[in-house]
């Protein structure tokens, strides 16, 4: 399986101006063209203690003395959870803006459609690798080893919330009291356990960090 839900694709005009250095101004624009995940580890904005944050693709360390990328370019920024911005810092391999990566260690641009032949999810949630690229963005730069009990319960609590929401629709589909809506609200109530523990689990995890 792929890591994100959905590619995301940034837009070509944000609705806020890329002059400055106030690049937090984008995060409403960049929450919706991400998709509401993080553009690394596909983790939905949905969980409290998550937290999401503006990245810089390229750091800022390696451009604001040369001055070929503003602060606040939107190309350059990144819809990322804490987790994933804490760990990539200014990891930048080739250390040059225009080379993202060499002799496989450095980055694939999240908005590539190339990042999912690097990357993928196993079927219980965990993120690894197709290539010697991935493995070293996934050990190196954003280190999913480390954090697989947080990555695999944050996609079973979205992969429940989404089968809650879909169940839900099929519900209001249905004519109240018909054995077809009668089914569909038996099997929506059944997700609700899981979704419950999940949820729990993630809050236990998150307050032992």
């Amino acid at each position: 399986m792929i890591v994100r839900e959905k590619l995301p694709v940034r837009r070509i005009i944000p609705t806020k101006s890329e002059k400055g250095n106030k690049w937090s101004k984008h995060k409403k624009d960049l929450k919706v063209d991400f998709n509401n995940h993080c553009a690394y580890c596909g983790s939905f904005d949905g969980f409290a203690k998550t937290y999401f944050e503006v990245d810089h693709f390229v750091p800022k360390v390696f451009f604001t003395k040369l001055g070929n990328i503003g602060l606040a370019q939107y190309s350059n920024l990144v819809y990322s959870c804490k987790f994933c911005n804490g760990n990539k810092l200014a990891k930048w391999p080739s250390q040059s803006e225009d080379v993202y990566n060499q002799n496989n260690e450095g980055f694939i641009e999240p908005c590539n459609p190339e990042f999912d032949n690097h990357l993928y999810r196993t079927i219980d949630g965990s993120i690894l690798w197709h290539t010697d690229l991935g493995k070293w963005m996934a050990v190196e730069a954003f280190k999913f080893d480390q954090r697989e009990r947080e990555i695999k319960l944050l996609w079973n609590f979205n992969r429940t919330r989404i089968s809650i929401d879909l169940t839900i629709d099929l519900l209001n589909r249905e004519i109240e009291g018909t054995e077809e809506y009668n089914e569909i609200y038996t099997k929506l109530h059944q997700y609700y356990p899981t979704y419950h523990s999940f949820h729990q689990q993630l809050i236990e995890y998150f307050n032992n960090l």
